[in-house]
């Protein structure tokens, strides 16, 4: 008896769905602005502006018949960098460069805007603008300041021509057939912003004119006044170096290949010479007026006396010339 077997065969059907995962469009998070470093004097004299990003970042699609929804809220700020000794300077912020201020508790509606404008910012970030208002009579340092930020958005995420997804802020519910617009409760964000105040000073430093002579012990002592204002609450020393030829230490002008042998002191009678290194430096806090005075409009009076070494051999006709550099260390 013969045995027919019978092979049977089962197909198992396999099916696998590819299914488009929408990104996160969007992502909220803290930043910081730093608006640089710059003199005292500079922030005193006109406005700084900056930009940085204001915590909102969106990896838009451009679905083309998509409307896009964008919303900002200042919730608190006090629009103050404020520094050493409580010092502050005053700050604007607004959404485009040179747009009006935003305030504080007034809801901005920025879906006008397009997009590619709107997040024209580092990372695909929405840029703010800052302004300083002209402060004098700042102390060097770090000035800091913040704004609280709430984001209400909801921009397509996933689509060409129609948005088949969107990344919201939490609580938004775009209009519709059987809903009206809500922006919810948005994202709250920090926006930091810091300014950093340099030491700087203004030197008023008059020429020194020794004047006509048949020989140099006819030459006269000059008596001199530098004028030096600094930032707030800095105190400092001034040098002055050896000027452009000197000789071990002794200062001298020149004249084509020759010679004439000066010297600067520390006051009209001192004999005290007037340097830039150690004790041969003058301090601040015993200027011939105004010492310890640091309110960066107030300058200090550095009186001296400039003399021709009247012992030196005699040098040939010219005129004779030297400059001399003053430093102001802090």
């Amino acid at each position: 008896m013969s045995m027919i077997k019978r092979l049977c065969c089962f197909a198992i059907p396999a099916c696998a769905a590819i299914t488009a995962i929408p990104a996160q469009a969007c992502t909220v998070g803290a930043t910081t602005t730093n608006l640089g470093s710059r003199s005292s004097y500079t922030i005193a004299a006109s406005s700084l502006t900056g930009s940085g990003a204001a915590g909102l970042s969106c990896d838009v699609v451009l679905a083309a018949l998509t409307t896009h929804y964008v919303g900002l809220n200042i919730t608190a700020s006090s629009f103050q960098l404020t520094g050493p000794g409580n010092s502050s300077i005053s700050f604007s912020v607004s959404s485009t460069s040179g747009g009006v201020a935003l305030g504080v508790g007034t809801f901005y509606n920025l879906s006008s805007l397009s997009l590619v404008s709107l997040f024209s910012g580092v990372n695909s970030s929405i840029p703010l603008y800052f302004r300083t208002t002209p402060t004098a009579g700042l102390r060097a340092g770090l000035y800091k300041g913040s704004l609280n930020l709430r984001w209400y958005y909801s921009v397509c995420s996933l689509g060409v021509a129609l948005c088949l997804d969107y990344s919201n802020s939490p609580g938004f519910i775009r209009p519709g057939p059987f809903a009206s617009l809500n922006w919810g409760s948005g994202t709250a964000v920090t926006v930091n912003i810091e300014l950093t105040v340099e030491n700087d000073c203004i030197i008023n430093a008059p020429s020194v004119d020794f004047g006509s002579a048949p020989i140099v012990s006819a030459f006269n002592p000059v008596t001199r006044t530098i004028q030096i204002r600094c930032s707030a609450g800095s105190a400092y020393s001034v040098g002055l170096n050896n000027g452009g030829n000197p000789d071990n230490g002794v200062r001298r002008m020149k004249s084509g290949n020759n010679f004439l042998r000066y010297e600067i002191y520390k006051s009209a009678s001192s004999a005290d010479r007037w340097g830039d290194q150690g004790s041969a430096r003058r301090s601040s806090s015993q200027a011939d007026a105004n010492a310890g005075t640091y309110d960066s409009l107030t300058s200090q009076s550095f009186t001296y006396r400039a003399e021709i070494e009247t012992s030196q051999t005699a040098v040939p006709v010219g005129t004779y010339e030297d400059t001399i550099t003053i430093d102001v260390a802090f």
